[in-house]
């Protein structure tokens, strides 16, 4: 009954184990649904400034073209590039409806701004769980493979209250399972017996065992799975280490561009406030004004990049760990 009880312990220590993996992947899963969305937000933005400075160019093409600046060949050029960047925001504005509908698919609606998730502590791995449980589980049938070469006590009391009735309590070494049991018997009137003297009670205590063959290959076929399960422990910690290693050095490279790309910003929203003034100033055109709004915002789209590449490598350790976002996020 105890190595039941352990296998059934086994099973649902297993159990738990898929059932954190597939949650810790659905939300991972959620969360950067959100950030897609919120990235194709900014490639529309990008798409939309594109626009604006490609008719920009076209109207100055066209003016230099009244002063006989710029031939017709360049008035093409614009409207060709007019014509590609509304493909460009037509394209940009499909993608921003498909992440819509993802985002929709998880959490029911589309205005879902994306999470942020802590870094998590180290938990442990899955499959160092996993290969723990192997062991456990070799380690049962070694021991149920020694106990089936030991010897069997068995014992039985049986007490007879009458010359037709008996009760009796069984118990052996190897179960530990006690059987009561009760049988009564009909005297037959028509049958007479002489009389003699009765048993009230009896003890019985017997020895068995069985060396054979067979059995001594499952202990050492039992010792070699114990054995083989430890060296799999051993090498899924291994791995694991390994493994979280390099997901924590992913983590703080992304952690560094997502500096850089803070640090770009910045400049591109400077740039662009020095265009405005100068554009105030009569100093450049409106289009060197456009130039450095597109600039911005394709900072802004990098800061967003770099956003969902610092919570890609986190939700990367999540999985890992099968940690459940919801579980550490407030």
């Amino acid at each position: 009954m105890a190595d039941n009880l352990t296998q059934a312990r086994i099973g649902l220590e297993q159990a738990k184990i898929g059932y954190r993996q597939a949650r810790a992947q659905l939300e991972a899963q959620a969360l950067e649904a959100a950030y897609r969305r919120k990235l194709a937000e900014g490639a529309v933005g990008v798409a939309q400034s594109g626009l604006r400075l490609a008719q920009g160019s076209l109207e100055a093409t066209r003016l230099r073209q009244t002063r006989e600046a710029a031939n017709a060949s360049e008035v093409r050029q614009a409207e060709a590039g007019v014509r590609q960047a509304q493909s460009q925001l037509d394209d940009a504005q499909r993608n921003l409806e498909l992440a819509g509908l993802t985002l929709r698919e998880f959490f029911g609606t589309d205005r879902v701004e994306p999470v942020e998730v802590p870094v998590p502590r180290p938990f442990p791995a899955p499959a160092v769980l996993q290969a723990e449980l192997q062991v456990i589980q070799a380690q049962l049938a070694f021991d149920r493979a020694l106990r089936n070469a030991l010897p069997v006590v068995q014992g039985s009391y049986s007490w007879y209250p009458s010359s037709s009735s008996t009760w009796s309590l069984s118990l052996n070494s190897r179960t530990l399972q006690p059987a009561l049991g009760f049988s009564y018997l009909d005297p037959n009137p028509s049958r007479s017996s002489p009389p003699q003297d009765r048993l009230r009670s009896e003890w019985r205590v017997g020895l068995s065992f069985s060396l054979t063959p067979a059995l001594f290959d499952a202990i050492d076929a039992g010792e070699r799975q114990l054995e083989a399960a430890r060296a799999g422990l051993e090498a899924a910690k291994r791995n694991a280490a390994l493994q979280e290693q390099v997901l924590r050095t992913n983590l703080a490279a992304a952690e560094r561009g997502l500096g850089l790309a803070q640090s770009a910003l910045a400049d591109g929203e400077k740039a662009l406030g020095e265009a405005r003034e100068r554009e105030r100033l009569g100093l450049t055109s409106p289009l060197a004004t456009l130039q450095a709004e597109l600039a911005a915002q394709q900072a802004r789209l990098g800061l967003e990049q770099a956003r969902f590449a610092r919570a890609q490598r986190l939700l990367d350790l999540y999985r890992f760990y099968a940690l459940p976002p919801s579980e550490v996020t407030p």
